[in-house]
């Protein structure tokens, strides 16, 4: 969620900065600052913890200088103070930055630096980068080689924005990934970035985003972008079209497309400011359940329809495996009309990424008047009918509007809300402590950059699509974790190829559905490496063996299993509790080229509506 704004050319940059982070409120903050520096490498930081009113109220006299970056932030790694806002400075004062996203080996970094003789002074992940590159300076490097060794080192999901005192009329931008973004915009003599284009367009119209992997430099006079090899890369700013639909679909040709490719960000966004790393634990602001009554919990029951269903089954392993509560999993509509056995005890948890779905509120409205049992909403609108249901208590997914009818990123944005919750719960409950809820936190962590890897396999999820867009009938095959990631490809295949598909348990399979398997029917499956999958590998034989085209979604390196099947779509290494992030991905994309392979309506897909609000 946090927010990136910079400047140079012919104005006082404070202001510019300043109106540039109220423009990007919108995303949410808990500390904010900005950088400004003077002709002569004079550098000013100002930086305060809460509302950017604080900040603009402790600036007395803005800053001389007509460069500057400026940030809001998210806390993940250390506590909200001011000490942790960005921007971040080196030691020696000589660089300056401000970052999105999770340095994942950060710890490995911190003590590289601390070998060298460098100290942090904040407990953030971000502090690493400014440091790391003065380091670099003083042993010798130029800065556009600091900034560049830096980038190769930092591993995960990454935009890095950064000044050197000594150049105090260039920005560096760099973006690493999916999970922030970096838009620079062209003036009449002076240049604008920013982490989303809203922000500029009160200036600009004339914008150029930077791509994963790429890097610029940028200054009043004129802007350079190189890629990570540093090749030379053309800046060709286009004027954007300040239509509403056309500004929120950018570059891409259907919603759905955007929003599965927005999905490091989502995760991001849904994630940053609730999990902290250093101190490890979980803080979930709209949750009202007190620390007692969480102790008093002896059973969840999570409730949800369609996609929501199958993010709450993911949800159940979770509960059970960080939480230490026995978990259920119910279709809503069903759940209504089969008189359960509830109480005080059993905290049901609504999923709806409406908040208007008419089955899950029903069920919600008998939870609240028969039962009297404590609720949260897992939701992606504040304010909607489900949270209202549940007296305000619940997870926001801050996903933004999620235009196609097909979800992709309000699933992937669930499942790590229920994460949340469920390292909150077995938090308080002592459940997990310790090495464990860091290891659990953690792992979280690495979820947008795990599914910012499994993006790069569009191309041949594109393949899969093409040579399956004439078959009839796929079968989707996961154990575990992975069965309701299955059940999920399954469905989006139904929803947007017209394609008929089902997701099954994998050992289900020779219980009858086995008999449908022949040459004319392909089988797709998630195998990953988890505690399930030598079972897995016997499941996918027993398919072989029937002549059935396998397409399998594996951890890379799996030479094994890659050479085995006719298609191997590899994801990257994870924790067995993250891996449903990195196999959602495949199924959807999959689903994506079967459906535009096969001309039909991507984003409003016939008979389904994104809000069902009738029985």
């Amino acid at each position: 969620m946090c927010g990136i704004i910079g400047y140079v050319g012919k104005q006082a940059a404070g202001p510019v900065l300043l109106e540039g982070l109220q423009r990007l409120n919108y995303r949410g903050y808990d500390s904010s600052g900005i950088a400004v520096l003077d002709h002569d490498g004079a550098l000013a930081v100002l930086k305060r913890s809460g509302k950017l009113a604080e900040l603009e109220a402790s600036i007395s006299d803005p800053p001389a200088g007509r460069i500057g970056i400026g940030h809001t932030r998210w806390a993940t790694h250390g506590a909200v103070s001011d000490g942790n806002a960005h921007p971040h400075v080196s030691d020696d004062s000589a660089v300056v930055v401000v970052h999105n996203g999770i340095v994942e080996n950060y710890r490995e970094l911190r003590a590289q630096l601390g070998q060298a003789g460098v100290t942090c002074t904040s407990e953030t992940d971000s502090e690493v980068i400014p440091q790391l590159m003065g380091l670099y300076l003083r042993e010798g490097a130029d800065f556009a080689e600091a900034f560049q060794r830096v980038l190769g080192e930092i591993k995960g999901g990454n935009a890095v924005v950064a000044m050197e005192r000594a150049q105090p009329d260039q920005i560096y931008a760099a973006r690493l990934g999916n999970a922030g973004g970096i838009v620079l915009g062209v003036g009449e003599g002076e240049m604008f970035l920013a982490s989303d284009l809203p922000a500029l367009l009160p200036h600009t119209t004339l914008v150029q985003p930077l791509e994963n992997g790429q890097w610029a430099v940028v200054s009043a006079a004129g802007t350079t972008i190189r890629d990570l090899a540093g090749e030379a890369v053309p800046f060709e700013p286009v004027k954007v079209n300040l239509d509403p639909v056309a500004v929120a679909k950018g570059p891409y040709k259907h919603f759905m497309q955007k929003e599965i490719m927005e999905q490091p960000r989502a995760l991001s966004d849904c994630i940053r400011g609730r999990a902290r790393v250093n101190p490890a634990g979980v803080s979930l602001e709209d949750v009202t359940l007190t620390d007692d009554q969480i102790r008093s919990l002896r059973r969840v029951l999570i409730i949800g329809m369609g996609t929501s269903m199958h993010a709450g089954m993911v949800g159940r392993f979770y509960m059970e495996r960080l939480a230490g509560l026995p978990t259920d999993c119910d279709n809503a509509s069903e759940f209504r009309y089969r008189e359960p056995l509830l109480g005080p005890e059993t905290l049901v948890v609504a999923v709806t990424q409406s908040g208007e779905t008419v089955d899950t509120l029903g069920a919600m409205a008998q939870v609240r008047d028969d039962w009297g049992a404590p609720r949260v909403a897992v939701t992606n609108v504040e304010g909607s009918e489900a949270a209202r249901m549940a007296d305000g208590s619940a997870i926001y997914l801050r996903c933004g509007p999620e235009i196609g009818v097909a979800s992709t990123k309000t699933f992937v944005a669930s499942m790590a809300a229920m994460y949340l919750l469920a390292c909150r719960i077995g938090q308080v409950r002592g459940y997990l402590q310790g090495a464990k809820l860091e290891h659990a936190v953690e792992a979280l962590m690495t979820a947008p950059g795990i599914v910012d890897q499994a993006l790069a396999q569009k191309d041949l999820c594109r393949h899969v699509g093409r040579i399956c867009r004439h078959i009839g009938h796929i079968l989707y095959l996961g154990r575990g974790l992975q069965y309701p990631v299955a059940m999920e490809g399954a469905l989006k295949c139904k929803e947007i190829s017209y394609i008929h598909a089902e997701g099954y348990p994998a050992g289900e399979m020779k219980h009858g559905p086995i008999a449908l398997i022949d040459r004319n029917m392909p089988v797709i499956a998630l195998a990953p490496r988890d505690p399930l999958y030598d079972k897995m590998w016997s499941n996918i034989q027993q398919v072989q063996a029937r002549d059935a085209t396998v397409i399998a979604v594996g951890t890379e390196g799996d030479e094994e299993l890659a050479s085995a099947v006719d298609v191997f779509i590899p994801i990257p290494a994870c924790d067995p509790l993250i891996a449903p992030f990195a196999t959602a991905i495949p199924a959807q994309l999959i689903a994506y080229y079967l459906a535009t392979g096969r001309g039909a309506d991507v984003d409003q897909p016939r008979n389904l509506a994104k809000t069902v609000t009738v029985e």
